[in-house]
């Protein structure tokens, strides 16, 4: 099960280059390079080596890369590698099997399977999908555009074209080789097409606004829970709230759980909330815990929350998390197994949410549209309302494609992301974060709000282009115009489609070679027995 010195030295270079090629690093065009090396070095691996290698590289290149969870619970950073580097254990597996004498067919058929288990990786209560091939992309954003067809499933499918492309290279006639490059070149240069003349139309096109405003703290998260001081943390908040008042945003929004107390139970908190609101119009969303009762099971239960304010309204609207991260929020499949509640490893005890929550409220209209870095206004007609539909996503939430799409295909035109980044200190974990937000974007068209506490928050448009950030560590507060919603993606209309395809294939090529490739060669056997 142990790794000799030059599987070890391979293994490292490789998980080296594919931590590089996440975010904070702009290094993603390292991605299918340090693929192509692994790719090679499996070439004459047995099934069982295989899986062996698969495993060590998605431990080594898990820890390298999310080595920043341990910062918030040791236990769940362990769960997370350990169990996540089972999927290129299997994928490498499946890919040994299949070259048996079927080079060309594995070759093929590795895209599919590799992508169809990042789909797979989307569901049940352990779903961690962060180290998502299409991530490393980040930074290159005319590249990335064709997710709003694709999903990110498609980009991490090309990624692995490319390398097998390379790889390519070294098994034709050498006269023959400057095929593949120019397949490659193909791809990028398709990409980069595409996505320049989507990003031009998109800032050329004519959008209703709204001005949003959030308020980013720079508060210890373990200081914020404490008796002492959460109701100086609220007070911060409200104080930071009336001083953009003067920049008259129709939205203000606070990060997940920027209330370190069960809001709904502050009777003091709420009137001064309303009271703020109905003084200036302004409409809030905040992120807090809350709780309900089960008669059933004659049990609280707690939740992680976002409350929506309108002013005039002595009431409040909520949104409750539906994907927890694994240990650190929730235990997984507790719901089917409720003794695994009792089992201590220092997270929480929350429960899953079931509603895709829509806050709406009317605004006049504003015109407007893109032009030197930011949205301005052209045209306003307060005899007109628009409607404003906001969903909230709370933290973890936002890696996850087909969870943000459900909110917009239930008719949010505005997103905000509210997170708590402070848990991982000056790490890479909340860049990766922040970068990742940049394809939930781009996917629906839609604008997004990201207020995080300590950073990084900032306002991304339908493009995935970042209009302003505070960055990380800091106290600040921002206000922009941001477009709303007007047109419905393929994405949108048909989710990951890409990911099921890749997966139904993935089933075929098993099929294929399970029963067809092996009836022939065992007929091949017996017709040379027979012969012989």
């Amino acid at each position: 099960m142990f790794l000799d010195a030059k599987e070890l030295r391979c293994i490292l270079i490789v998980s080296v280059i594919f931590s590089l090629s996440f975010p904070p690093f702009p290094f993603g065009f390292l991605t299918p390079i340090a693929f192509f090396i692994f790719l090679q070095f499996m070439d004459d691996k047995t099934p069982r080596d295989s899986f062996r290698l698969g495993y060590w590289l998605g431990l080594i290149w898990g820890a390298m890369t999310l080595f920043w969870i341990a910062a918030s619970t040791i236990s769940g950073a362990i769960l997370a590698i350990v169990i996540n580097a089972f999927h290129y254990a299997i994928v490498w597996w499946i890919y040994a099997h299949f070259r048996k004498n079927q080079r060309v067919f594995a070759l093929i058929s590795l895209p599919f399977i590799w992508v169809g288990m990042e789909y797979l990786r989307l569901f049940t209560d352990i779903r961690f999908n962060w180290l998502t091939l299409a991530h490393t992309l980040t930074y290159y954003r005319p590249l990335i555009q064709i997710v709003e067809l694709t999903g990110t499933a498609g980009l991490s499918f090309l990624i692995i074209v490319v390398s097998i492309l390379l790889y390519a290279t070294k098994l034709i006639r050498r006269d023959f080789r400057w095929i593949p490059i120019l397949i490659i070149v193909l791809i990028i240069s398709g990409l980069f097409t595409y996505g320049k003349i989507r990003i031009h139309h998109l800032e050329n096109k004519s959008y209703h606004l709204i001005k949003a405003a959030l308020v980013q703290p720079n508060v210890d998260p373990y200081q914020k829970w404490n008796p002492d001081f959460n109701q100086e943390a609220f007070e911060m908040l409200m104080k930071e709230s009336r001083i953009l008042k003067s920049h008259h945003p129709h939205l203000i929004v606070w990060p997940e759980t920027a209330t370190p107390f069960f809001l709904r139970t502050r009777l003091n908190a709420l009137q001064k909330i309303g009271a703020f609101l109905d003084s200036t119009g302004i409409h809030l969303l905040t992120g807090t815990p809350d709780y309900e009762y089960d008669e059933k099971k004659d049990e609280f239960r707690t939740y992680n929350a976002a409350f929506f304010f309108s002013p005039k309204k002595n009431c409040f609207q909520k949104y409750y998390k539906i994907a927890l991260v694994p240990v650190a929020e929730s235990m997984p499949f507790k719901k089917y197994l409720p003794f695994l509640r009792k089992i201590e490893v220092g997270g929480g005890d929350f429960f899953p949410g079931r509603e895709y929550s829509i806050f709406q409220f009317n605004l006049p209209l504003f015109n407007g549209r893109y032009y030197q870095g930011e949205y301005h206004v052209e045209d306003i007609d307060s005899t007109k309302n628009v409607i404003v539909k906001l969903s909230a996503i709370i933290c973890y939430e936002s890696i996850f494609s087909h969870i943000v799409r459900e909110f917009v295909t239930r008719g949010a035109n505005l997103l905000t992301i509210i997170t708590n980044d402070g848990w991982f200190g000056l790490t890479s974990g909340p860049y990766q974060h922040a970068q990742f937000a940049v394809f939930r974007a781009i996917e629906n068209r839609i604008s997004i709000i990201r207020c995080a506490n300590t950073g990084i928050s900032g306002f991304i448009d339908p493009t995935g282009r970042y209009l302003d950030r505070a960055g990380l560590g800091i106290q600040k507060n921002l206000v922009t115009w941001l477009p709303l919603r007007n047109e419905e993606t393929f994405y949108a209309q048909h989710g990951e489609l890409f990911g099921k395809i890749t997966l139904l294939v993935s089933f075929t090529f098993i099929f294929i070679k399970l029963i067809i490739l092996n009836f022939f060669k065992r007929s091949r056997s017996r017709l040379k027995i027979k012969y012989d």
